[in-house]
């Protein structure tokens, strides 16, 4: 199913949270242990204990390609591996968060797709072309991850890691599944 909207040029990437549990049970937790899964949502100003959920869509919402990482990590350490599966030519429009030029200029020589991140208000504004592209894309990968917790991604209850990564999966699956004619 992720085969078939590896087609077009533009994509979307993201990443959103998906806590095991909050950081007052994290001494409790038997599921994930240690500093390498304390992450913070920004979003809800809160840090919470689990995985991140890095997810790429076409324009049209449909996921393409997806990679849970523990939630210590930064945004940018997956995008090179999400990235190289798309077709080169193509534009991935990403937010703040994946800001930075090396990064760039490396998915651009490896694969060559193009990332389109929106500059920090302290940076030089993106091109015209960059800026409308963001604009005309970001707001479905939100609404996607919108979707996303609506079926529950972020309340998840499962007794072992296998289980959890496994609802994961079915989630993204449902959602893809939505696509097919």
């Amino acid at each position: 199913l992720v085969e078939l909207g590896r087609t077009g040029t533009a994509f979307i990437i993201d990443s959103m949270p998906l806590p095991v549990c909050r950081r007052c049970r994290a001494g409790r937790c038997r599921k994930v242990q240690g500093a390498g899964y304390c992450g913070y949502c920004a979003a809800k100003q809160e840090k919470y204990y689990g995985y991140r959920l890095h997810l790429v869509c076409t324009p049209d919402g449909r996921p393409v390609a997806f990679e849970i990482w523990p939630a210590c990590f930064d945004d940018r350490v997956p995008v090179p591996t999400l990235l190289a599966s798309l077709p080169a030519g193509s534009w991935v429009a990403a937010d703040k968060g994946y800001v930075s030029a090396a990064l760039r200029e490396t998915v651009l020589n490896d694969t060559g797709v193009t990332l389109v991140a929106a500059h920090r208000a302290n940076m030089t504004p993106n091109l015209p072309d960059e800026a409308a592209f963001i604009r005309h894309q970001r707001r479905r990968i939100e609404t996607l991850n919108s979707q996303l917790v609506a079926l529950g991604l972020q309340r998840l209850h499962a007794r072992t890691v296998d289980g959890f990564l496994i609802k994961v999966h079915a989630t993204l699956f449902a959602i893809t599944a939505t696509f097919v004619n």
